[in-house]
C-alpha cells in the first residue's frame, strides 16, 4: 500500500501544480489588465505594475489554492475510478478511510500554507499595498503622464494633457489643465512647455508652466478672468487622506477589531485553510466515476459543489459584517453543513459501482 500511496500522491502533485499555474495565470491576467489600464489613465506609472502584481500574489495563492487542491484530488482519483485502478486497490484492502488518510496529508500541508497566507502573509503585503498606493497618489501628477491621453487625479478635480513627455519624465510639451477650484469655479491653462520643481525650504512640489495662458471663472457667466504668462508656477496638492484601495484587508490579523468588519474579515481568513482541507476530503467523495467513463465527468457537479460551499462563505461573511449574527458563530455553521454532507457523500465510496 505504501507504493500505493506514493503513486496517488505523485500524481495529485503533478495536477495541483499544472492546475494552479493555470488559475493563478488566469486570476492574476485579469487583475493585470485592470492595472494595465488604470496606469494608461495615468493613475499610477506603467513601471510599477509588476510591483502591484507581487503584492498581490499571495492573496490571489491563497484563493487559488483551495480551487487547485479540489481540482486536483477530483482529476486524480477519477482517473484511477475510470481504469478501474481504484477497483484494484480497493480489492487489495484499500478502505475509504485509508484513501482518506492518504489525500489528508498533503491536504493538511497546503492548508497550513493557505492559513500561514491568509492570517500573515497577505494582511502584511495588502499592507504594504496600500501604502504603495498612497506613494504613487503623492507623487508628481506629471510623473505619471502618458503623452497624448487625459489625465484625472484621483479626487477628479484636474485633467492634465501633454502632447510630448521627456525621457527622463521631467519636462511636458503642450500642456492642457482642465482644474476644478475650491471656490466653485473652474480654470482651463494652457502652456508650450511644463516642468517640476521642488522648493527644499516649503517640502512643496510646483509644476512650472512656461508661456501660456490661463482662463478663470465659472461656466455660463461671461465673467473671466484671462492670464497671459511667461511663467506660472503651480502648487501641486497631494492627495494623500483617500482610501489606500486595501481597506480592511490591510490590517495586521491581531490588530483587527472584535466586532463588525474586523470580526468578518478576521472569520474569513481563518475560513480559508478549512475551506482548503474540508474541499479536498470532499473531492475524494465526489471523485467516483463509473469505469471507463471520463475522468472529467465530475468535474462540473463538484465543481457546482465547491462554487455553493465558497458562496456561503461569503454570505456569512457579509451576516458578520452587517453584525446580524453573532461574531463568535464566526462560519463554523457553514463548515459544519458541509462536513455533514461529507459524511453522506463519503457512502459513495463504500458502496460498489453498479
Amino acid at each position: 500500500m505504501g507504493v500505493a500511496a506514493r503513486y496517488i500522491t505523485r500524481e495529485l502533485l503533478a495536477v495541483l501544480v499544472v492546475t494552479t499555474l493555470v488559475l493563478l495565470l488566469i486570476g492574476a491576467g485579469g487583475r493585470f489588465i485592470g492595472y494595465l489600464q488604470d496606469a494608461v489613465a495615468g493613475k499610477y506609472a506603467a513601471d510599477t505594475l509588476l510591483t502591484i502584481i507581487q503584492l498581490r500574489l499571495p492573496e490571489f495563492l491563497q484563493l487559488i489554492v483551495p480551487f487547485s487542491l479540489y481540482l486536483a484530488v477530483l482529476l486524480t482519483l477519477s482517473r484511477l475510478h475510470a481504469e478501474s485502478e481504484m477497483v484494484v486497490l480497493q480489492t487489495g484492502g484499500l478502505s475509504a478511510l485509508r484513501l482518506l488518510t492518504w489525500i489528508a496529508w498533503p491536504a493538511l500541508m497546503l492548508c497550513a500554507l493557505v492559513g500561514w497566507l491568509s492570517l500573515d502573509v497577505s494582511p502584511r503585503s495588502n499592507l504594504r499595498l496600500g501604502e504603495f498606493f498612497m506613494e504613487q497618489r503623492a507623487r508628481q501628477d506629471f510623473q505619471n503622464v502618458n503623452p497624448g491621453v487625459f489625465n484625472t487625479n484621483s479626487r477628479e478635480t484636474r485633467v492634465l494633457y501633454a502632447e510630448s513627455v521627456s525621457e527622463d519624465r521631467e519636462r511636458l510639451g503642450t500642456v492642457f489643465i482642465w482644474e476644478r477650484l475650491a471656490d466653485g469655479r473652474e480654470a482651463t491653462t494652457w502652456a508650450e512647455t511644463g516642468r517640476q520643481r521642488f522648493d527644499p525650504d516649503t517640502g512643496s512640489q510646483f509644476l512650472v508652466l512656461d508661456k501660456g495662458r490661463r482662463y478663470e471663472g465659472t461656466p455660463g457667466n461671461p465673467e473671466y478672468r484671462v492670464i497671459e504668462f511667461n511663467t506660472l508656477g503651480q502648487r501641486i496638492s497631494i492627495d494623500a487622506s483617500g482610501s489606500n484601495r486595501v481597506g480592511i484587508t490591510g490590517i495586521l490579523t491581531n490588530d483587527l477589531p472584535k466586532k463588525g468588519k474586523g470580526a468578518a474579515e478576521f472569520h474569513w481568513r481563518l475560513a480559508m485553510p478549512v475551506f482548503t482541507l474540508v474541499a479536498a476530503l470532499i473531492a475524494v467523495a465526489m471523485a467516483k466515476v463509473r469505469p471507463r467513463a471520463s475522468r472529467f465527468s465530475r468535474v462540473l457537479p463538484g465543481l457546482l459543489l465547491l462554487l455553493v460551499y465558497y458562496l456561503a462563505i461569503m454570505g456569512n461573511h457579509h451576516l458578520l459584517e452587517e453584525e446580524l449574527i453573532p461574531a463568535e458563530t464566526g462560519m463554523w455553521g457553514v463548515h459544519g453543513l458541509m462536513m455533514l454532507l461529507l459524511l453522506l457523500l463519503l457512502r459513495r465510496i463504500a458502496r460498489p459501482v453498479s
